[in-house]
């Protein structure tokens, strides 16, 4: 049995990743602002624990604390710099902790009581960032400081000593890194999943009634406001019935995924595929005039027609009849344009099935027929 599952521990594929970490940086965006000058309050209220270990000493720290705070203030928000809010939270790190750094190293004895305030602010730096080599990489100008100055203030005993609290300090917060990022990529992953069932088909994958709806709506509007085309297919399985009582459910909803798959595959980037019943299914074609929706139709109804679903009987063939409609003036919304295509597709059933039919404006239709394939 695994005690452990270190499969959380890993980076998303790049495309998750640079989301997460899109989203990481717009909350950065909204704390800043606030952990900024907290951060910045604390540095140089510290200044007053310069002056209980070494007042000799003060009047430089306490100065020095406050010119870097001043300093790194000005990216607690926006400026014409035009920083990401990445870039803005290392140069906040990196101004604030050079004086505390410094601080120890001018003051009496300053690492042996100021070594506390130097390991609490690396967790700081594991809020800044989701990756383990920028955590690293953020930390290492500190740290080389750090070294260098403890090293000519300190004894050989009390620099191991200070060295090896802060490396300790740094596994601390790596690891304190990953678990947090481990708790957003699961929190991401299934934010993810519950969109796409919200937008989704549980069934086939295309897009669910709803979602279509709301993307239809939306390419209306554009081909409106843009003067575009825009047209609507609405297909349906023939004799679907029969597929369910001849060769079961299991067979039926196979048939159903196979349909969802392959239009998916033959219909362009830009238009939009979804189920809105139980056979039922539209293309919404953006960008498309009449005659090129014609012909999307008559290849999607080919393509179909030439499918062989795998059944204990045999391969299976089917049909499907399929309604077109075109955006018009007359089309108040989403709903009247798909109660013509509808219109067109009942059409398409009663005309012979396994057709291609174009609803016109004066409720004349254009019907591209074709020889029935085998069922």
């Amino acid at each position: 049995m695994t005690m452990f599952d270190f499969s959380s521990l890993r980076a998303l594929p790049e495309p998750a990743a640079h989301e997460l970490s899109k989203q990481h940086d717009a909350e950065l965006q909204h704390l800043l602002p606030l952990l900024g000058p907290v951060f910045g309050l604390v540095v140089l209220l510290f200044g007053a624990w310069d002056y209980w270990i070494d007042a000799s000493h003060a009047w430089l720290t306490v100065p020095l604390r406050a010119l870097c705070v001043l300093i790194g203030s000005l990216a607690y928000m926006p400026n014409r710099l035009n920083w990401s809010v990445a870039q803005r939270c290392v140069y906040v790190y990196l101004t604030h902790v050079t004086p505390i750094i410094v601080s120890q190293f001018l003051l009496k004895d300053g690492f042996l009581y100021g070594l506390p305030g130097i390991t609490a602010s690396v967790f700081t730096v594991a809020l800044l960032t989701l990756s383990l080599r920028t955590f690293l990489l953020i930390l290492s100008l500190p740290t080389l400081l750090l070294v260098v100055l403890s090293a000519l203030a300190t004894p050989l005993l009390g620099f191991i000593n200070i060295v090896m609290l802060y490396l300790f300090t740094v596994g601390m917060a790596g690891i304190a890194l990953l678990v947090v990022r481990s708790f957003r990529q699961k929190a991401y992953l299934f934010e993810r999943e519950l969109l796409h069932m919200s937008h989704h088909d549980s069934l086939t994958g295309a897009y669910n009634r709803g979602y279509l709806t709301e993307l239809a709506e939306r390419e209306i509007a554009l081909a409106r406001r843009h003067g575009r085309a825009l047209a609507v297919a609405m297909l349906d399985i023939d004799h679907f019935k029969h597929v369910n009582d001849n060769h079961g459910h299991a067979i039926g909803d196979l048939v159903i995924q196979q349909l969802a798959h392959t239009c998916a595959d033959t219909l362009r980037v830009i238009d939009h595929f979804g189920r809105i019943g139980g056979e039922e299914f539209v293309c919404v074609l953006p960008e498309t005039e009449q005659d090129e929706a014609l012909q999307c139709a008559e290849r999607l109804r080919l393509c179909l027609a030439a499918l062989q679903v795998p059944t204990p009987q045999g391969p299976l063939q089917f049909t499907v009849s399929i309604g077109v409609a075109v955006l018009q003036p007359h089309h108040a919304n989403w709903s009247a344009l798909l109660k013509d295509a509808d219109a067109a597709l009942y059409r398409a059933k009663n005309s012979g099935r396994n057709r291609v039919v174009l609803a016109g404006r004066d409720d004349t239709i254009v019907a591209i027929p074709a020889a029935t394939a085998p069922h």
